[in-house]
């Protein structure tokens, strides 16, 4: 009898315990947040010739992509703990180190933004880059949510998931046209200017590509917290 109740004690505890690692991973998304807000400030800087805002954007995601890199460090150091179950750990690893990878692609698409020494004129080009900045805010922003939730409302969790797989396919027939209209006007930009605005745009759908993972990966997780 002693021994079942040793064993559910650290069943309660390592369940505790993996709460708590899903709260502050919860503030790792929120950092990531961070990154894709700032890129939205980056490309609308951009769009508006507005250098010197580029220049505040990108480090505006530098700034949130270091946070929330220190903070998905400090969490999987926390989880060394032999209390977490092998599987529990390599599910909330693989979410944490998939959020990551929201970050990253932002942090590449400011930076190629950056590197973007030339004004993009056409109207249609500079309208889908601003509204597929303010798409990335609103998947990540419902990306957040879901990861807030496993703890929260798990069943809720599954729902919200759900709405940024929608968000993602309608980010993608966004950047399909986007990159239709880049491309029409190749001869008018360049060889290299074309290159440089495509993998813009491409860094830019990854983002909502691992938005849609993290959405997978929740799903995972708010199966096994309900």
């Amino acid at each position: 009898m002693a021994s079942t109740k040793t064993t559910s004690f650290f069943a309660w505890l390592g369940r505790k315990r993996e709460r708590k690692i899903l709260e502050r991973a919860e503030k790792h998304m929120e950092s990531i947040v961070e990154t894709v807000r700032a890129l939205r400030d980056t490309v609308h800087a951009f769009c508006s010739g507005d250098s010197e805002g580029v220049r505040r954007g990108f480090e505006g995601i530098f700034t949130a992509e270091r946070r929330a890199d220190d903070l998905k460090r400090s969490i999987i150091r926390e989880m060394s703990s032999d209390l977490f179950h092998p599987i529990d750990r390599d599910e909330i690893t693989r979410l944490l180190l998939t959020m990551d990878d929201i970050a990253s692609n932002a942090k590449g698409a400011g930076a190629r933004i950056t590197f973007m020494c030339f004004k993009v004129e056409d109207r249609e080009v500079l309208e889908g880059l601003m509204k597929l900045a303010d798409s990335l805010v609103n998947i990540a922003e419902e990306t957040f949510k879901a990861v807030r939730l496993i703890v929260e409302n798990p069943k809720e969790a599954l729902e919200v998931a759900n709405k940024v797989e929608e968000l993602e396919e309608r980010i993608d027939d966004d950047r399909r046209t986007l990159l239709h209209r880049v491309l029409s006007i190749g001869d008018e930009l360049g060889p290299s200017r074309l290159v440089c605005l495509k993998d813009v745009v491409d860094s830019m759908e990854n983002v909502a590509d691992r938005c849609e993972d993290t959405a997978d990966l929740v799903r995972s997780l708010a199966v096994l917290s309900a």
